[in-house]
């Protein structure tokens, strides 16, 4: 019995030590051509680094395409974007992420050409952050594809030829406070996508539809600034269970489109061109209608 407990205990001993000595492994790996930087480039950091690493990159201009196949924490050293700049050198994404756990923090990306390529595109992952960026002159911004449980906080996306943030099969992300202005296409766009989050985020000025949900159900949308895009605010297309509450949508072509949808779309503030089919627009106004109904129907009884 002593045996077999001396066992379990060098066991769990073992365990704990492993789990240690993995934390204390963890390094932070330096990029810039600054004397003492471990590597002038990203992609060179990242093929060296272990998983858990921190990649700190210094200012400066980077041309190439960076691949994030493990577990990493990448930031630009000034957290300005405007100091870090990472630049397409071929027709490819600038940050393509395969691996699930990565963060990237205070970039400038630029540079993509092709209508699928993306500033940043999340391949398959989950838990992934992308904070502080900045992204203008792609083809297309941040592009998620059947990606769950990501964040994209805090960037800004403008004079982007195509998307700009394009979710596609994918579910449970968390937008927020990005600026979005200024693009060619739409603003968002969600296609087969449920249960994301949108709160806080200002979208203006894009050629197409602020936000653009298709066969895309279960969605919260709330505290949008939504201005002057060229069609529809936000525009609903066979997605349906989509709750749009307490945004700003002012001088769009179009407020809120619902067509063959069946969403809950209250206390929004609409100040547009027209407003198309917005079915429930406040649930005090539906009552009130209902209660009339109700009434007028009573006295043709009688």
């Amino acid at each position: 019995m002593v045996g077999r407990y001396n066992i379990i205990r060098f066991v769990m001993v073992f365990i704990f030590l492993t789990i240690i000595a993995g934390a204390a492994s963890a390094a932070t790996i330096t990029v810039g051509n600054d004397i003492g930087a471990n590597y002038a480039n990203i992609q060179d950091a990242i093929d060296n680094a272990n998983s858990g690493d921190t990649i700190l990159v210094n200012p400066g201009t980077y041309r190439e395409n960076v691949n994030v196949n493990k577990p990493l924490t990448i930031i630009s050293r000034s957290e300005n974007p405007d100091h870090t700049v990472v630049q397409a050198s071929k027709n490819n994404h600038v940050f393509h992420v395969t691996s699930n756990n990565v963060t990237v923090i205070g970039f400038k990306i630029t540079g993509t050409h092709g209508p699928t390529k993306a500033g940043f595109y999340l391949d398959g992952v989950q838990e992934c952050t992308i904070a502080n960026n900045i992204l203008s002159n792609n083809e297309n911004g941040i592009g998620l594809v059947s990606s769950i449980n990501n964040t994209i906080i805090n960037n800004t996306i403008n004079s982007n030829s195509f998307e700009r943030i394009d979710l596609e099969r994918s579910s449970n992300n968390e937008l927020s406070n990005n600026t979005i202005i200024s693009n060619m296409w739409d603003g968002m766009i969600l296609e087969a996508s449920n249960n994301n989050r949108f709160s806080n985020n200002i979208i203006n000025s894009n050629r197409m539809d602020g936000i653009s949900f298709i066969n895309s159900n279960n969605n919260r949308v709330n505290n949008n600034t939504i201005n002057s895009n060229g069609q529809n605010g936000i525009s609903l297309d066979i997605s349906n269970n989509n709750t749009l509450n307490d945004n700003f949508l002012l001088n769009n072509s179009k407020g809120i489109k619902a067509d063959y949808t069946e969403n809950h779309i209250y206390d929004n503030h609409i100040n547009d061109r027209e407003l198309s089919r917005v079915p429930f627009v406040s649930t005090f106004i539906t009552v009130i209608i209902l209660g009339i109904g109700y009434i007028f129907i009573r006295k043709k009884q009688k």
